[in-house]
């Protein structure tokens, strides 16, 4: 799951949090036994998606993305959704302001210049 799609949005945590305080993440389970490869030898269940959301300053980016090998880099923009979204599909509260939780961007944020994101 550490790369494609998701590995952007760890790039982008990166570099932001060298700016600010920002990181909220997650996973969420089905139960679909058709993707849980690892139970018989680790007792887990394969994650269905994951999600995460980089609060920064007066601003909020959302995203679930499911564990999937079609979840690459320049498909990450289809994973944006709303906080308020979010917050129904997993029960968490996000600590943002109630206006940011209906805010859904139409992209992601860029890498800021010089980042190193390692």
């Amino acid at each position: 799951m550490n790369r494609d799609a998701w590995l952007l949005t760890e790039e982008m945590t990166e570099c932001y949090c060298d700016i600010n305080e920002l990181l909220i993440i997650g996973v969420l389970w089905d139960n679909n036994p058709k993707d849980d490869f690892f139970t018989e030898a680790h007792g887990i269940k394969t994650p269905d998606l994951f999600w995460k959301v980089i609060i920064h300053n007066d601003g909020a980016l959302a995203w679930m993305i499911p564990n999937s090998a079609d979840a690459k880099k320049n498909r990450l923009d289809d994973y944006i959704v709303t906080i308020q979204a979010l917050e129904l599909v997993t029960g968490e509260s996000i600590p943002v302001n109630e206006y940011l939780k209906h805010e859904k961007p139409e992209y992601s944020w860029m890498i800021p210049r010089g980042c190193n994101e390692n």
